[in-house]
């Protein structure tokens, strides 16, 4: 009987011992089943995280594919306003040299025309001095006239009492006694 007695209180042990593995592998279970739950809601979490962050990404993308567009659209146009720009420059650097050639041109114009200006009135002098001269001139030339009409008159009278037969007109006749 004491085999059977320590047959039993060795199962008893042995059961004892189970027992406590039992309530060991149940609470491993147990720990096991909520770590399962927090991993599972996680991965619920998660999952709605990465099709959350997935929509963005598509957005994203598609949204970079638009600024690429636009970046491609945006370089083309300053290619061309950069072409634009060098040949404005181009004609802004002509300009400028015609500008230059044309105010050398003004200057050396105002030059001349201030030179003719002051020709011009040199002239006008010397014409109011020459006409001012004419006009002394032909008061002498008709004083002169003057003058001589009055000594041919006056010769004439001479003549005409001094010797009548000599008669005078444009023609004047010689044969006077007097010579």
């Amino acid at each position: 009987m004491k085999v059977i007695e320590n047959r039993a209180l060795k199962d008893e042990e042995k059961m004892e011992l189970q027992e406590i593995q039992l309530k060991e592998a149940k609470h491993i279970a147990e720990e096991a089943d909520r770590k399962y739950e927090e991993v599972a809601r996680k991965l619920v979490i998660i999952e709605g995280d990465l099709e959350r962050t997935e929509e963005r990404a598509e957005l994203a993308e598609s949204k970079c594919s638009e600024l690429e567009e636009e970046l491609k659209n945006v370089t083309n146009n300053l290619k061309s306003l950069e072409a634009q720009a060098e040949k404005y420059s181009q004609k802004e650097d002509k300009y400028e040299e015609e500008i230059k050639i044309l105010t050398d041109k003004l200057k050396e114009a105002e030059t001349r025309a201030e030179f003719a200006e002051r020709s011009v009135a040199k002239l006008e002098k010397t014409i109011d001095d020459l006409e001012d001269e004419l006009y002394a001139q032909k008061l002498k030339y008709k004083a002169i006239s003057e003058e001589l009409d009055h000594a041919l008159n006056d010769m004439t009278s001479i003549l005409s009492v001094q010797c009548p037969s000599v008669w005078i007109s444009s023609e004047i006749r010689v044969g006077c006694p007097l010579e």
